[in-house]
C-alpha cells in the first residue's frame, strides 16, 4: 500500500484493522482579510461564488493534508472516521475568520486474505468412556470439503506406551438422532509414545452436509498394537450421564479426559476420569490423579442446591433456601450474580407468573460458565 487510505467510514472494504493509533487532526483557517473582500455583498455573482468555493476547497484540502501528515507520524497507513467541521472564530482579533478542523482515527490495516473455501469441521468430545482401559478415546476431529471427509480421534495414553495402531468403531449421532457408524477404522500415529495420541487423518464415508449435523461421538476400541503385542479389548465403554454442555464445562475445568463429577462414600471414590478406586488408594489407578488434590480443588456443590430449588413452589421460597442454607458457601462473584438473578425473577414473577424453571436454568448457567 503506497498511499495512506482515508475514509469517513468506520472500516475499509477489503482490509482489516490490526491496530488503533489514536485520534489525529488537521487545522487551518480562512483569515478575516479574505471575508472582507465579500463584505457588503448581498448577492454573489457566478464569478464571486466560484472564488469563494475554490478557496474553501483549498483550506479543506490543507486541513486533510495536515491530518494525513499527523497520521503518518503515528505510523498509520489509514485514517478512518474522518469528519470536517467549520467553526466561526469570534475573537476581536480574528473576527469573521472560519477555522476548518479535520479529525479522524489513525489505524494500521492489512489487506484481507482471499481465502478459498475450506469446508466444514467439527471437534467433538467423546461421550462414552472406559473405567479401566489405559488407552482412552477423548475427542473426535472431523474435516470435510466438497471432495473428501477425514477423521482423526485423540486418545489418552495414560502410561505413555508406544502405540503403533488402534482399531476402533466410531459412532456419530446427528441432530435427527440418526447414527453414522464407521466400523473397524485403523488409526496410526506420527508420535506414538506421548500422553495424548493424535491419530493421523484418514478418509471416511461421511458427506460434507452430514458433518454439520453431527452432535455426538462415541468410540469403541476393538484392539490396539504396541511395540510388543496386539491387545484385544474386552471392556466395553459406558456413556456419561452428563449433558454435552455440562461435559464440556467439566472438561474445561478438569481436563480433556474428565467425564464424571468426583464422588466418595467413605468406601470408594470415583475419579473425574470415571475410574472407581478404593478409599485406601491415594491416587487414581487409571489416570494417576491424587484424590487429595481433586478434593482440594472442588468448587461449590451447586447440583445439590439445584435439586433443593426444584422442590420449591416459587422464586420466593427458592431465595429463602439459598439465603438460609447455601449463600455463605458461594464465592463472592457468583453470590452477587445469583442474588441479582433472584431479584429480577421476583419482579418478573409478579407480572408474568411462574419463573421457577427459568431461575433454575439461570442458576445452573452461573456455576457452569
Amino acid at each position: 500500500m503506497d498511499n495512506i487510505i482515508m475514509t469517513s467510514g468506520s472500516d475499509i472494504q477489503g482490509y482489516e484493522i490490526t491496530e488503533y493509533l489514536g485520534l489525529v487532526s488537521g487545522q487551518t483557517a480562512l483569515a478575516a482579510k479574505f471575508f472582507q473582500e465579500f463584505s457588503g455583498i448581498t448577492e454573489m455573482d457566478e464569478k464571486e461564488s466560484k472564488a469563494l468555493t475554490k478557496k474553501l476547497s483549498q483550506v479543506h484540502q490543507t486541513a486533510v493534508q495536515i491530518l494525513e501528515e499527523e497520521a503518518l507520524k503515528r505510523g498509520a497507513n489509514a485514517v478512518i472516521g474522518i469528519t470536517i467541521r467549520y467553526n466561526e472564530l469570534m475573537s476581536s482579533i480574528m473576527s469573521n475568520t472560519i477555522g476548518i478542523i479535520a479529525t479522524g482515527t489513525a489505524v494500521q490495516v492489512r489487506e484481507k486474505e482471499n481465502r478459498n473455501y475450506e469446508g466444514v469441521h467439527q471437534d467433538l468430545y467423546v461421550t462414552d468412556y472406559y473405567t479401566k482401559l489405559l488407552l482412552r478415546p477423548v475427542q473426535v476431529r472431523i474435516r470435510a470439503d466438497k471432495n473428501t471427509t477425514r477423521i482423526s480421534p485423540i486418545f489418552m495414553n495414560y502410561r505413555n506406551e508406544e502405540i503403533r495402531a488402534i482399531r476402533a468403531d466410531v459412532e456419530l449421532t446427528t441432530y435427527y438422532e440418526e447414527k453414522l457408524v464407521l466400523r473397524d477404522m485403523d488409526f496410526t500415529f506420527e508420535k506414538n509414545n506421548v500422553s495424548q495420541l493424535e491419530a493421523d487423518w484418514i478418509e471416511c464415508d461421511i458427506k460434507e452436509r452430514e458433518v454439520k449435523m453431527i452432535k455426538d461421538a462415541k468410540i469403541v476400541v476393538r484392539k490396539y498394537v504396541t511395540s510388543r503385542k496386539v491387545v484385544d479389548c474386552e471392556e466395553l465403554p459406558i456413556s456419561t450421564e452428563l449433558s454435552y454442555r455440562r461435559l464440556e464445562s467439566l472438561k474445561k475445568k478438569r481436563g480433556i479426559d474428565a467425564v464424571v463429577k468426583y464422588q466418595s462414600n467413605g468406601m470408594i471414590w470415583t475419579c473425574v476420569c470415571g475410574c472407581i478406586n478404593k478409599v485406601s488408594d491415594a491416587e487414581c489407578d487409571v489416570c494417576g490423579r491424587k484424590e487429595a488434590e481433586i478434593k482440594k480443588d472442588l468448587s461449590f456443590d451447586y447440583e445439590t442446591m439445584l435439586k433443593k430449588l426444584a422442590e420449591q413452589s416459587n422464586v420466593t421460597e427458592m431465595k429463602n433456601v439459598i439465603l438460609s442454607e447455601y449463600i455463605k458457601d458461594i464465592d463472592p462473584d457468583s453470590r452477587m450474580e445469583l442474588l441479582q438473578t433472584l431479584e429480577s425473577a421476583l419482579q418478573y414473577e409478579k407480572t408474568r407468573g411462574d419463573m421457577k424453571e427459568v431461575v433454575i436454568e439461570k442458576v445452573q448457567n452461573i456455576f457452569e460458565s
